[in-house]
């Protein structure tokens, strides 16, 4: 089975095709265009008539993409948002509170708050919700222009059953195709990134939509007859339909594709990426293949969320910026950050602009290194990325024990991963993190699982 990478990114988009064992057979590159399936049209026709491979030998393209990043960025084709919130406690902060001006007007955002919504140990907090308000609320002429929908309930991790009744009620009344997201399947504790999240992955259901329509048909016109996937923030891959329902999954897939390609080129796991860009330079760590993540409560577009992100060090100069010493400085500066205080980490330089860099740039601790094909780094992370499964819970400890729910939370994840396209002879746990809240009662434990699996 073939396997087609393709990363979209702001200035370039890159092909490549690998076969069965993860040899590469061909690699293309050519200047991005606004209109993305334009872009992945032309540099198709590239790829197949460089390689000659029969389309119908791909069984699988992965894309990558920073579409929605640029989008948020600029403000620019982002749907128009509602958001119900439900809790028990009528709130004196809006939603978005402390988000741009800018990015509040591009979004129009309307705003119903109503009963509903559960307590710290997953007990609902009301008696019942009242659907008549949030009928109501969308029937209003100033609402007629939503276009997409955020419900947040207090505590939903822990109990997600209001949310899911709410949008149930939506669809009912918007059609079962209206975009609606609810904040349970985006974030855990911290009611606003958790709303934020869902708010921006809400604006950004119009930008994924439009771009990628008529995705399939076009792969298909190459006789390219295959899933489709999209690489996450985290390196893994998910479904085409599921890259349009959870859009802000995507927004930094670019940079982790290039992280993971970084990796695969040199067989190193652990070590630092620099990662130059047209006109930026992103700097982080791999840890066993993969991004290290940053701290949760991390800003995008200037609004604090808690996604998964990989922990990245952003510094505005790349390929195209006339070369200056200082660069250097400010390299090294940001390479020191991520090393280790004994034993220092190979650097990898990778991306458009990482071969000029790299002949410059001097570290005397540890190896500096140019990988082959450092300017395909993000196809080739995009198409050797594994398929993953992830659980993000909360429990409340009277019926169970620790062990219990970490081993719960396990098979959930395991079968996430195999419902996503994992073969279940590949499938293993990446990841466990238990979180208990040292601020509340003991009894309240939050399990971080991941597993992940080859197609």
């Amino acid at each position: 089975m073939l396997r087609l990478g393709i990363d979209v990114g702001d200035s370039k988009t890159v092909c490549v095709v690998m076969d069965e064992h993860s040899a590469l057979i061909g690699m293309r590159t050519q200047a991005s265009t606004p209109d993305i399936l334009a872009g992945i049209d032309s540099v198709l026709e590239q790829i197949l008539k460089l390689t000659r491979i029969d389309p119908l030998e791909i069984g699988a393209v992965m894309i990558g993409t920073s579409h929605c990043y640029n989008a948020l960025v600029k403000g620019e084709n982002l749907a128009k948002v509602a958001v119900i919130r439900l809790g028990q406690i009528q709130s004196v902060i809006p939603p978005l509170f402390d988000a741009p001006e800018t990015f509040r007007r591009a979004v129009g955002l309307h705003f119903l708050q109503t009963k509903g919504g559960h307590e710290l140990d997953g007990s609902s907090s009301v008696q019942k919700l009242y659907r008549h308000e949030i009928e109501a609320f969308l029937q209003r002429d100033e609402n007629r222009e939503i276009e997409a929908l955020v419900i947040t309930g207090t505590f939903s991790p822990m109990n997600d059953s209001h949310e899911k009744k709410v949008a149930e009620w939506i669809r009912d009344q918007l059609g079962p195709e209206f975009p609606i997201t609810v904040s349970h399947e985006l974030g855990s504790v911290g009611f606003i990134e958790r709303e934020n999240a869902a708010i921006l992955n809400a604006a950004l259901s119009k930008v994924m939509t439009h771009s990628l329509h008529g995705l399939g048909a076009l792969l298909k016109g190459w006789k390219i007859d295959s899933p489709i996937y999209f690489t996450q923030n985290d390196g893994t891959l998910m479904s085409y339909e599921h890259a349009l329902r959870y859009p802000i999954r995507t927004l930094r897939s670019e940079i982790t594709n290039g992280f993971r390609g970084a990796s695969f080129l040199t067989g190193i796991e652990d070590g630092v990426v620099v990662d130059v860009h047209r006109d930026t330079t992103y700097i982080g760590t791999l840890e066993g293949g993969f991004p290290k993540e940053g701290h949760r409560g991390e800003h995008i577009a200037g609004i604090r969320v808690n996604v998964d992100m990989p922990k990245i060090v952003r510094l505005p100069f790349g390929a195209c910026t006339p070369f200056e010493i200082s660069h250097l400085d400010e390299i090294f500066q940001a390479v020191q950050r991520f090393q280790p205080r004994y034993e220092p980490l190979p650097i990898l330089f990778v991306g458009e602009g990482g071969a000029a860099f790299a002949a410059h740039f001097k570290y005397p601790w540890s190896e500096v290194l140019l990988p082959r094909h450092y300017l395909y780094v993000n196809a080739i992370g995009a198409c050797i990325a594994p398929i993953s499964g992830n659980s993000d819970r909360m429990y409340w400890l009277d019926h169970m024990s620790q062990s219990e729910a970490v081993e719960r939370t396990k098979q959930e994840t395991i079968k996430a991963a195999i419902l996503a396209g994992a073969k279940q002879d590949t499938v293993v746990i990446q990841s466990v993190k238990t979180i208990p809240f040292v601020y509340l009662p003991s009894k309240a434990l939050r399990i971080k699982v991941k597993a992940i699996g080859t197609l």
